[in-house]
């Protein structure tokens, strides 16, 4: 039994002496070996972004349901129009555009934008269901901020909105409360 007994504790002690030596591997610096692996991920289109307003009053990003893919501008707004959906309310969401008042001529569903581009591509006019002259700051910065999304131009133009008085109104997509937007409104 000794030489079991010599025999472990030989064992006992190699072993931290190897771990502690790191088995003779020199350490290196950085190797270089040309570029960074790519991988391409496979994506939904774009589905759009609605703005609408958080508690504090910050406009916030929310995506459009997967009911429509690569919408256009006027379906978009159409979209904001109805307000902010179930998800987005229990988030505590809210809008200040008024939805109560869009609702199509014949009680079907809700009325769609038109939008109108200049030839430069400088000006966007979003012709809005409802009047513009009563819309607060945040109001017409959520409309500003939703036509830009859908647009997908660069630089962005300016947004002009008309409503249904026929009045322009610019509009400013500035997603923080007490900006210049708000004081249109």
């Amino acid at each position: 039994m000794t030489r079991v007994r010599r025999a472990a504790a030989a064992a006992a002690l190699t072993v931290p002496l190897l771990l502690a030596t790191g088995c003779g591997i020199a350490t290196t610096g950085v190797v270089e070996s040309g570029r960074a692996g790519t991988v391409k991920l496979a994506t939904a289109p774009d589905p759009g972004l609605l703005y609408f307003i958080a508690p504090d009053g910050a406009l916030v990003p929310v995506p459009v349901s997967d009911r429509m893919q690569r919408p256009d501008i006027g379906f978009t707004i159409g979209v904001l129009l109805e307000g902010p959906g179930e998800a987005a309310r229990e988030a505590g969401l809210t809008t200040e555009i008024p939805v109560r008042e869009i609702r199509s001529a014949d009680g079907t569903g809700y009325a769609r934008a038109a939008v109108k581009s200049d030839s430069d591509g400088k000006t966007l006019r979003v012709v809005l269901p409802i009047p513009v002259e009563p819309l607060s700051g945040a109001a017409l910065r959520q409309l500003a901020c939703t036509a830009l999304a859908a647009a997908h131009t660069s630089p962005a133009p300016e947004i002009l909105l008309i409503g249904t008085e026929s009045r322009e109104r610019p509009a400013v997509c500035e997603t923080r409360p007490g900006t210049a937007a708000d004081q249109q409104g």
